[in-house]
């Protein structure tokens, strides 16, 4: 009888150590999965604001190598999934682009970049009503980061400067009035996206005197452009005209092959070769 007794009282200590062990291993299992969990977290966020870099410094090529990194850890993440439309709309792939960021609007419509990406498209296409139905939600949107804000505001100064170079008379007053305004907002929210001084810089080529059209100050914009994002083809090719407007053959040469060299299908190269 007592050894039948000490058999049992093993056989409970024995299964005591199993159960404690199988806990210890549990929890083991917890805090490892926990910890990669954060792991993968920190990883992410880190790969995502070198994507940010990447993309606000035009270098598309690492920026392609880092959503493909970002991708294989979440096949969901919507910064990468909007990087990769971004790149695609730089290329003029605008179709394949499209679908990404419709997807993006439809899934999360507060998504701002990808409403940002998606008016350009409009812009592209001359559909100005649907590209300003895009932005304009995003002016009253108090949350809105400045830089966000800067590019919404950029993308309005160029619909109105679309809109004053195709149209008559009054069209050019009523549109052409408004752009300055809309690029000097920008500059203000966004001092250092090349695409914003780009914009401005554009203005001050394309514009006449009398509503603040000015060489020298379109030089001044477009160089700081370049300064931010040496790989940014479209302002090369806008300071390369702007040196053709004065006259000056060796600087237009040089930012013109500059341009074709960054982009050989860029369309401001194209259009003042």
């Amino acid at each position: 009888m007592k050894k039948v007794i000490l058999a049992v009282v093993i056989f409970a200590a024995v299964l005591s150590v199993v159960v404690l062990k199988c806990k210890c291993i549990s929890i083991s299992n917890s805090v490892t999965t926990s910890q990669g969990s954060v792991n993968n977290a920190y990883i992410l966020e880190s790969r995502r604001q070198n994507l940010f870099d990447y993309l606000r410094n035009r270098k598309d090529k690492s920026a392609l190598s880092e959503i493909a990194e970002i991708l294989s850890l979440d096949p969901d993440d919507t910064v990468a999934l909007w990087a990769k439309g971004e790149i695609l709309r730089r290329n003029y792939e605008f179709e394949k682009a499209r679908v990404i960021f419709n997807k993006i609007l439809a899934q999360q419509p507060d998504y701002a970049q990808a409403a940002i990406s998606l008016s350009y498209i409009k812009y592209h296409e001359r559909n100005y009503d649907e590209a300003i139905g895009l932005l304009t939600p995003l002016l009253k949107r108090k949350d809105l980061e400045r830089e966000n804000l800067a590019l919404a505001y950029m993308l309005l100064g160029s619909i109105n400067a679309k809109r004053a170079s195709e149209g008559g008379l009054i069209s050019k007053v009523i549109y052409g009035t408004r752009i300055k305004n809309y690029f000097e907002k920008a500059k203000e929210l966004g001092p250092d996206l090349a695409e914003v001084r780009l914009g401005l810089g554009t203005f001050y080529l394309l514009a006449p005197a009398i509503i603040g059209g000015a060489s020298d100050k379109a030089i001044e914009e477009l160089k700081y452009a370049i300064k931010l994002a040496p790989d940014f083809a479209t302002p090369h090719a806008r300071l390369a005209q702007a040196y053709k407007e004065i006259g000056d053959p060796d600087n237009y040469n040089f930012y013109l092959n500059r341009a074709l060299q960054l982009d050989p299908e860029n369309e401001v190269a194209k259009e003042i070769r």
